[in-house]
């Protein structure tokens, strides 16, 4: 492991150090995909072995209960995020406090976890969400497809609705797929982009970079292949379904549904009614 990494996804770059030996993680697939070499960074994350903390447990009431592994807590100057797991015991197996902006944090690792990667999910996914939520952009539940032209084609749909179908439709006509099951999109150069991500999903297809995106579409499974229009509020309401919004931060959803708003108003956004034949590629390319 060495001592500083630095990861970028959707041009947000991540730089992590750390100076303490006895913490001997590795970069796995598909994370190490976006691994880039040293450069200036958005975020700034020290890791660190949490010797005084090991059997503290917080009884304060939590900013938001994720219900599973993570829960949030304000603090003066920022927020402190708890991780558990019935495998490491009652108290929390790690600890990542931030700033304000998200950009400056500490992770401590208790020892017993010291092989674990700090960023693993969720903190990962958390991390870029406060970012992207703070006037960045918005993550989607979503297959991004590149063509062969390069233009980005994004599919939405919550689980089920056909991402791994429509990734395997389109193998054999697209020149990427940078994920899909969470794609980014952020306003890159003056126009909206779409940018993958390393959290995939069943077809576990992931690749950093991102295309210009061409439309949108939202994923109806049918005995049919059909474009419907939408209205602009339509649009953004099944598109706000299939985001990961901070509902502890009521500037945070703002900005999200002001930020889809934009992307209806910059991309067609359209249901995608469809089979599983490849003929709805060629309705989508035509479009």
């Amino acid at each position: 492991m060495p001592p500083e990494s630095w990861l970028s996804i959707a041009n947000l770059t991540i730089a992590v150090r750390c100076e303490d030996d006895r913490l001997q993680w590795t970069w796995e697939e598909p994370v190490s995909r976006f691994l880039v070499d040293a450069r200036p960074a958005d975020v700034e994350l020290t890791v660190a072995v949490d010797d005084s903390t090991t059997g503290r447990l917080d009884v304060s009431s939590p900013a938001f209960d994720s219900g599973a592994v993570w829960t949030l807590f304000r603090e003066p100057g920022g927020y402190r995020l708890d991780f558990h797991s019935e495998t490491f015991g009652a108290a929390p197996y790690k600890t990542a406090r931030f700033d304000e902006t998200f950009t400056r944090g500490t992770i401590l690792m208790q020892p017993h976890v010291a092989h674990l990667n700090p960023l693993d999910y969720p903190l990962d996914e958390v991390l870029m969400a406060n970012l992207l939520g703070r006037g960045r952009g918005v993550e989607l539940h979503s297959c991004g497809i590149v063509d062969r032209d390069g233009r980005g084609h994004l599919f939405v749909g919550v689980s089920g609705a056909g991402k791994t179908t429509t990734a395997h439709l389109w193998e054999e006509r697209a020149s990427g797929i940078v994920s899909d099951d969470r794609v980014i999109v952020r306003e890159h150069e003056g126009a909206m982009w779409m940018f993958g991500t390393p959290w995939h999903g069943e077809a576990e297809l992931s690749m950093p970079g991102g295309a210009p995106l061409a439309g949108v579409y939202l994923l109806v499974q049918s005995d049919a292949n059909e474009l419907v229009p939408l209205t602009p509020a339509d649009a953004v309401a099944r598109l706000f379904r299939c985001t990961f919004p901070l509902f502890f931060d009521a500037s945070s959803i703002d900005f999200t549904l002001s930020f889809l708003d934009r992307i209806a108003s910059s991309v067609p956004v359209r249901e995608l009614r469809f089979t599983r034949d490849r003929a709805v590629v060629d309705l989508v390319l035509a479009a």
